[in-house]
């Protein structure tokens, strides 16, 4: 017998067992109705607009030294549909570049060891790095620190404590036009 007719005689048999049990019709419809919902594959949020999309799955790599920074911005692009990296310092950095790639960086200014208009300045002038949007976030305000920020060769500033919604405007807007 194939599986859909194992299947078919099993909830036959279910159905005849709870007839003769003598719940109401109601109870025992529920109750198949939860049996069945149980068994079925469950898909997570996630993977359904993966599936569903006709954009190919973009990675966003997020370098900053605070861990509660990193897993607030991973969170909220994976639910928005983005595969997200993340690194602590240059040396995670330096790590993710050689085993992966990647579409945008989101790069801390205050980091420990190299900061992030070294690490910017130095990605910019890498061939294989340089088309990567870099966005740069960072506490400082000051018109010195943005112009250096540029200068290095970031794409945009975004200062924290930050909106979402105004990183995922640039997010948006770099990974469709670069």
């Amino acid at each position: 017998m194939s599986d859909s007719r194992e299947e078919k005689k099993a909830s036959g048999l279910k159905i005849s067992q709870l007839i003769l049990s003598g719940k109401s019709l109601n109870q025992q419809i529920e109750r198949l109705k939860k049996e069945r919902f149980l068994k079925e594959k469950v898909i997570d949020l996630n993977e359904y607009r993966s599936l569903c999309s006709p954009r190919e799955l973009k990675t966003v790599l997020v370098v900053d030294d605070e861990e509660s920074i990193r897993e607030v911005l991973a969170k909220a692009l994976e639910r928005e549909g983005y595969k997200v990296l993340c690194a602590k310092d240059a040396l995670d950095l330096a790590k993710i570049i050689e085993k992966h790639s990647f579409d945008l960086i989101l790069l801390d200014l205050r980091l420990p060891w190299v900061n992030g208009f070294e690490l910017c300045y130095i990605m910019k002038r890498n061939q294989l790095l340089r088309d990567i949007p870099i966005i740069f976030m960072s506490g400082e305000t000051s018109k010195e620190e943005i112009r250096k920020a540029f200068e290095a060769g970031c794409d945009e500033f975004i200062i924290k404590p930050f909106d979402l919604e105004r990183i995922l405007r640039s997010l948006k807007y770099f990974l469709e036009n670069y």
